[in-house]
């Protein structure tokens, strides 16, 4: 048991506050909560941006989380936590866990959503575990970083997660 927190995500195009959904993911979010109290997001990247799908030619995901800043970008905090099948949709503004080929491998680095339409097909596959209550135009704004020539998910200059810090989550029913 313990108290309620949001996460404020700061990052160079402004703030995202999110909602942490202990009822579908419990462990997935005891780590995340964990990973910011550390300051281990401090600093990061969006390192891949897919700003445009193929099924709708909508908008796929941003993904962070990776401290170490190498290629390829598969690093992490060390340890692996076990899959969680949550039951949050994947849609505009939902966090998730990103993962190697094997279901129990995700530890840090996670995804936000960019359209529901691109990213359906991956309910159930990843462990849904927060959605942004706030700042969906900052997603956009992350989303739309210039990407290099070439790569079709690599932004030029990565935005970067200035902060991730624990604040008080509002009373249920605000």
């Amino acid at each position: 048991v313990y108290v309620d927190k949001d996460v404020l995500l700061t990052t160079e195009a402004g703030e995202i506050r999110v909602r942490l959904r202990p009822d579908v993911a419990p462990n997935t979010v005891w780590n995340f909560r964990h990973l910011v109290e550390g300051g281990y997001y401090d600093g990061t990247d969006f390192f891949r941006i897919i700003a445009t799908g193929s099924v709708a030619g909508r908008g796929f995901v941003i993904q962070g989380g990776d401290p170490s800043a190498s290629s390829p970008r598969d690093g992490g905090p060390g340890y692996e936590i076990p899959f969680e099948s949550s039951t949050l949709p994947h849609d505009y503004g939902v966090l998730s866990m990103a993962r190697g080929r094997e279901p129990n491998s995700a530890g840090s680095q996670f995804f936000i959503c960019l359209s529901r339409e691109e990213t359906a097909r991956l309910d159930g596959q990843y462990t849904t575990f927060a959605e942004a209550v706030s700042g969906a135009e900052v997603i956009a704004k992350i989303a739309s970083a210039p990407l290099a020539a070439g790569r079709r998910d690599q932004p030029i200059r990565p935005p970067v997660l200035t902060s991730a810090i624990l604040v008080d989550a509002p009373p249920y029913g605000t």
